[in-house]
């Protein structure tokens, strides 16, 4: 029997992934196909019972091979070898097929279809959801398995949903229904895959935002932020930012031009969980992206 894990709670102020986890758990109609029925996990309480993102270290930064073959240095390290020895391990014998890992953005992003590997099954899912969701962005990012550190790395398949704007720490209707309906529409594709009523031409292709790096908030010598996103950048993932357009302004109201030697797309804008690292935003490149099985 194929093995589906759907997972809320990664980070403990994402508050729509730990409340829908709490539905299904209250009531499993929702989790049953006709070809399996997923489990669930809350995967890190102690950071949501302080409202936290994480306590020590961010838990979906803690599935690597090598964190995973290491002593446990802190709290979330701890929690990532019990996840791993429970519905894992990470590598070919996982016991797990599916992970759909739920998140929550203050960025305004939607609903964003992560997919972290160069994963054919996990593209075509992200595709199926997107068709059923128009509007929904695919976020691509072609990570090696062994140094994937996100906690759906564990399995042979994994996927992220990510809905926002929403507070950290804050319950949002809209959110949490576009969180239920793409993994709905997810669950319902795995259900498809395996009666084998899954059409798929031999070429699939899709339009992809892929990740390129993050860009600091301005700082000064010892480390302190001093200026924001400009406003005419805020709220505007996934559109794109051209060489000499406003990116911030400093606190004495000077605005810093955006220096690059070519257009790029941008995602995570003012992303509250990075202001620990002082990122502003993530730049990214858009693909047409082909696959076959």
């Amino acid at each position: 029997m194929i093995q589906v894990l759907i997972v809320g709670g990664t980070h403990g102020n994402e508050r729509t992934g730990v409340q829908l986890i709490r539905r299904l758990q209250a009531s499993s109609t929702e989790l049953e196909r006709n070809h399996f029925v997923a489990k669930t996990l809350l995967a890190n309480q102690l950071a949501m019972a302080n409202n936290r993102r994480y306590l020590d270290q961010d838990l979906n930064r803690c599935f690597s091979e090598e964190l995973l073959s290491n002593i446990p240095e802190n709290r979330e390290q701890s929690r990532a070898k019990e996840i791993n020895e429970q519905f894992g391990p990470k590598g070919p014998n996982t016991q797990t097929d599916w992970i759909i890992d739920l998140h929550t953005t203050t960025a305004n992003m939607g609903i964003t279809l992560i997919v972290q590997q160069n994963d054919p099954l996990a593209l075509d899912m992200a595709l199926y959801v997107q068709k059923q969701l128009p509007g929904a962005v695919i976020f691509y990012e072609d990570n090696a398995p062994t140094t994937n550190s996100f906690l759906c790395s564990i399995a042979k398949h994994g996927f992220l949903i990510e809905v926002g704007p929403v507070a950290q720490g804050l319950l949002r209707w809209d959110a949490f229904e576009h969180t239920r309906q793409a993994l709905s529409h997810a669950l319902d594709f795995i259900d498809l895959q395996l009666s084998g009523q899954l059409s798929l031409p031999s070429i699939r292709e899709a339009d992809v935002f892929q990740f390129t790096e993050k860009l600091h908030l301005p700082r000064d010598e010892s480390g302190e932020i001093i200026g924001m996103i400009h406003p005419q950048l805020q709220d505007q993932d996934y559109c794109k930012l051209s060489p000499g357009e406003p990116i911030f302004i400093l606190d004495t109201g000077e605005t810093v031009l955006f220096e690059y030697h070519e257009p790029v797309y941008v995602a995570f804008v003012n992303e509250a969980a990075y202001y620990d690292q002082a990122h502003g935003l993530s730049l990214m490149r858009k693909r047409h992206l082909t696959w076959t099985d």
